[in-house]
């Protein structure tokens, strides 16, 4: 422990010596004498200067600083840290722009003392010039007035916020005359100062040997060495035996004054503190006149890679001279402004510099002897435990750590701690020893700044947020959410103002408020009059801003804010390009509440966002309104355009139809007159045959034998063939003639050019009669057989609807099942399977093994060895169904894929070869029965198992002339 005090003055008196040499700062020493509290800046408006009276008062230890220019940033930091933030803004506002003109200036603010109560200060300051004129910086003095503005007693630093109103009327009381007055008292102190530099430089000066002093009470031999071993400064121990090193050795190396192998040891023992920057120790005896001693070196490290070497002898004899020096030595150390410690290997201090009493309060009794972990803030004594351990495990010297020191006031204090162990001569650790120093202040700077940067990043998220998003309701209820949470405010709420109701009224659409408050969304919005006084400042674009609303003018205005709850309020306006009028509300409900100048800017930023979001919103609203509407426009002139073309080509084919009609109606009427004709005297001419025949047979049996001219007629025309033959030609004469009537009965059921508009017809009528015009494709051909038809009709009733209409939809669907049954026997299974349906295409093949399914009858489709179905039918079913009339037509056909299915009712949608479909049929006919029936038409259909097309036509309908 002796060693490392050595070490610690070393480098404490290093440190001053360069200060020396600094004459601004030999000033600034002197000016600690003053009785006020002084502080000095320079031409740059950094603080460079706080005397000791300043500091003393708020209790701040400026550290050692690496460099000088770490030195300046802390200086530079601590007055920010000791004043109140709700006063920083202000002040430096006060202090800048005095700055500008290089003007005298005043300025009241609190400031943090030792005992961590703000104070309020009255800071008075004058610019400072040099002989040439030229400007160098401020001086000011700092005089405590908090007294002065709250009077008898003693309130909290809440209750000297309250009464700042008053105190500050009392603060103007303090006349021109009187800080004049104060000025020039401490500026005069400060010459006399100045006066007396002369003479305090020579106790500086003197100040640099007492080192040299301290030297000659060391009863060990000292000297200091650089990286390569060689001796910078020797001085020798207080008894002879620790003459170690000739007299002359100053600049010689160690080589040249020890022994090789002492030497070896030493540059050894050289290396491992300048890499470990540890202590190092270590024994080795010297040859002496009539004996050998013993000695014991400790190397200590010094900056700019030098040095300390202490040897000690460790005869019994100079013992007692041992523990008097350091005794001595330890009465200098305790002198030093950081705290010095040793704590046991149980964490237990058994030594404590006396200044711990002045930094944290505690007597030194109560300290040495207890463990550190009471006065350790409970989340860093891990911290310190864990730094302790790991020096106890590597034996080396660890980064310093920060940790949080308890007050006796009950107030935290950081501080920076650097500690090592002592070891014995085996290497084995006895205990620990640190210094540790306040860096608290600069600990809160980091923390105020820290606090900052989280407020800039909020307020960058919350314009991420409200930019990026061109919905207005949620760019809005964001903003009311992050401004609550970003200012800890009870209540924050946006008000849009309604101009254009009857009576104008602020109505509140979002709020985020603490979970101890009511919700005031439902409640009665305010009128424009019942807070005039608010809403004329936000109308016009002004800021409010009320610390306290007791200090409100305006009778109305208070009693609307406080019957809210409200104790300080803020309100910003937001105006948008578009006219429209909001507000950002910002209430505080528990007591004074000053709003900071970086606050309300913070917020200024945020609201010009908004209003720029909520324009792009709305901009971005009427733009999908107007892009809607065109697009509506678009789909309706589409579905015209469809639906035009849709009727023309229906028009087309009623036209076609028509005159299709009006031609078969004409055929039909022409060959019914003279089929009535044939047919009506076909019966005359059979009886009158048969009347023939009998006058022939009688002539036979009267004249016979006949004569030879007539038995040779009768031979020639074969009579007897004649008399059989003549009554069949008769009746297939009839029948024809009967063939031709229905035929032509058909054509004139089937084009219905006698029937207009809707009436009860008979559905079976319309198909038998489509049946009978395709009875020719019905039939067996070469190539294919016979498609047999099954009717399978249920008991109808007369159906109101088109009858000429309903025939044309059965045509189309009978006629599109005759041709994939035509096309699947023609082209064989297999390529059937491929050709599909009349509107198939992409079918699958089926397995030749297993046979699917017919929709028709529910069983297995049959085919020949090629593949080729053996019996095509066609089942139509008739049914009533609910409100339905149901005819199901159905082939035992190919089938066709889901893709085709979807697409059969699609205007010139076929897979026919060209010049074979138009692809209308099917199209018209779904036109007919949905659109001009109310029906519904749709087909049931899968690869290899038919087709069925199901078509229902509501039963009820009316009947139309």
């Amino acid at each position: 422990m002796f060693s490392k005090k050595v070490q610690s003055y070393v480098k404490q008196i290093i440190v001053e010596e360069e200060e020396i040499q600094q004459d601004e700062k030999v000033f600034c020493q002197q000016a600690d004498i003053a009785p006020l509290m002084i502080w000095m800046s320079g031409c740059n408006a950094l603080y460079c200067y706080f005397n000791s009276n300043w500091l003393k008062f708020t209790g701040t230890h400026l550290t050692k600083a690496a460099s000088a220019s770490a030195r300046e940033e802390e200086i530079g930091n601590i007055w920010t840290g000791s004043v109140h933030p709700e006063d920083r803004q202000r002040c430096e506002d006060i202090y800048l722009r005095a700055f500008a003109m290089y003007d005298s200036f005043q300025r009241q603010y609190r400031l943090r003392r030792a005992d961590g109560e703000y104070r309020w200060i009255l800071d008075t300051a004058a610019p400072r010039f040099a002989a040439d004129g030229s400007f160098v910086g401020y001086i000011g003095y700092c005089i405590d007035l908090t007294e002065v503005r709250i009077g008898i007693g003693q309130p909290s630093v809440t209750e000297s916020c309250l009464l700042s109103t008053n105190s500050s009327r009392r603060l103007r009381k303090i006349t021109d005359r009187e800080r004049a007055a104060e000025l020039a008292k401490a500026l005069e102190q400060l010459q006399t100062e100045i006066r007396k530099r002369q003479a305090v430089e020579a106790q500086l000066r003197q100040k640099t040997s007492e080192f040299a002093a301290i030297l000659q009470v060391l009863p060990d031999s000292y000297f200091r060495l650089d990286a390569d071993g060689s001796i910078l400064d020797y001085k020798q121990g207080l008894m002879e035996s620790l003459d170690i090193l000739p007299g002359d050795c100053q600049g010689k190396s160690l080589r040249e004054c020890l022994p090789t192998a002492v030497s070896d040891r030493f540059h050894q023992a050289i290396n491992q503190v300048l890499e470990t920057q540890y202590e190092v120790s270590f024994e080795y005896t010297l040859p002496q006149p009539g004996e050998n001693n013993n000695f014991e070196a400790r190397l200590l490290p010094l900056p700019d890679q030098q040095i300390i070497v202490l040897v000690r002898d460790t005869s019994d004899n100079i013992q007692a001279a041992l523990i008097e020096s350091d005794a001595k030595f330890r009465s200098i150390v305790e002198n030093a402004n950081n705290i010095i410690f040793a704590l046991t290997l149980e964490g237990i201090f058994s030594y404590v510099s006396p200044n711990w009493t002045e930094i944290f309060g505690h007597e030194v009794a109560e300290v040495e002897g207890k463990s550190f972990i009471p006065f350790i803030h409970p989340d860093d004594v891990h911290i310190c435990a864990d730094y302790f351990q790991r020096i106890l495990t590597t034996g080396k010297k660890q980064e310093a750590i920060e940790y949080r020191v308890k007050h006796k006031n009950g107030n935290w204090r950081w501080h920076t701690s650097n500690s090592s162990a002592i070891k014995d001569a085996n290497g084995n650790v006895l205990y620990f020893v640190g210094i540790c120093y306040d860096t608290t202040d600069r600990k809160e700077a980091e923390i105020a700044l820290r606090e900052s940067a989280q407020r800039e990043a909020l307020l960058n998220r919350l314009s991420n947020q409200i930019r990026a998003s061109l919905d207005l309701n949620h760019i809005v209820e964001t903003a009311v959410q992050e401004i609550h949470n970003l200012f800890q405010i009870d209540r924050c709420a946006f008000l849009w103002y309604r101009q254009d109701a009857d009576v104008p009224y602020w109505e509140r659409v979002y709020e985020a408020k603490s979970s101890f408050l009511p919700c005031l969304l439902n409640q009665q919005e305010a009128t424009h009059a019942e807070i005039k006084l608010i809403a004329a400042k936000t109308l016009n674009g002004e800021i409010i801003r009320i610390d306290d609303t007791e200090t409100v003018g305006d009778s109305i205005a208070q009693k609307f804010l406080q019957d809210f709850g409200f104790t300080a309020f803020m309100a910003l306006p937001v105006h948008t390009q578009s006219g429209e009028i909001g507000a950002f509300s910002c209430g505080y409900c528990s007591g004074f509440r000053p709003w900071l100048n970086n606050e309300v800017e913070l917020l200024k930023a945020v609201t010009v966002q908004l209003a720029i979001a909520i324009d792009q919103a709305k901009l971005y609203t009427q733009s999908r309104i107007t892009a809607q509407t065109a697009q509506d426009k678009a789909q309706q002139l589409e579905a015209a355009l469809l639906e035009l073309q849709q009727t023309q080509t229906q028009l087309i084919q009623t036209e076609k139809m028509s005159s299709l009609g009006q031609l078969v109606a004409g055929i039909a009427h022409e060959i019914n007159n003279p089929v009535n004709f044939i047919y009506g005297n076909i019966s005359h001419a059979s009886e009158y045959t048969k009347d023939l025949l009998y006058l022939v047979e009688l002539y036979q049996q009267s004249y016979y034998p006949p004569t030879p001219e007539i038995d040779r007629q009768i031979n020639t025309i074969d009579l007897d063939f004649l008399k059989q033959d003549l009554p069949k030609i008769l009746e297939s004469m009839k029948m024809g003639a009967e063939r031709i009537r229905q035929i032509v009965l058909s054509l004139r059921n089937f084009s219905r050019l006698d029937e207009d508009g809707t009436k009860a017809v008979d559905i079976h009528e319309g198909m038998d009669s489509t049946l009978l015009l395709l009875q020719n494709r019905l039939k067996a051909k070469p190539g294919h057989p016979e498609i047999q038809v099954i009717r399978d009709y249920g008991n109808l009733p007369p159906v109101v609807c088109h009858a000429g209409q309903m025939n044309q939809v059965f045509m189309n669907v009978l006629t599109n099942a005759i041709d994939a049954l035509e096309e699947s026997y023609s082209a064989g299974r297999q390529s059937a399977y491929v050709n599909s349906h009349t509107l198939q295409k992409g079918v699958c093949v089926a397995s030749p093994r297993v046979a699917p399914m017919s929709l028709v009858n529910n069983i297995e489709q049959k085919t020949n060895d090629q593949g080729q179905m053996t019996f095509p039918q066609i089942h139509i079913r008739s049914l009533i169904q609910k409100d339905y009339v149901i005819i199901r037509v159905a082939d035992n056909g190919p089938g066709m894929s889901e893709e085709v299915r979807k697409r059969l009712f699609d205007p010139f949608f076929t897979t026919k070869p060209v010049g074979k479909g138009t692809g209308m049929g099917l199209s018209i006919s779904y036109q007919i029965v949905v659109q001009k029936h109310g029906g519904k038409i749709h087909c049931i259909s899968a690869p290899g198992e038919g087709a069925e097309f199901i078509v229902m036509i509501p039963l009820k309908q009316e009947p139309s002339t």
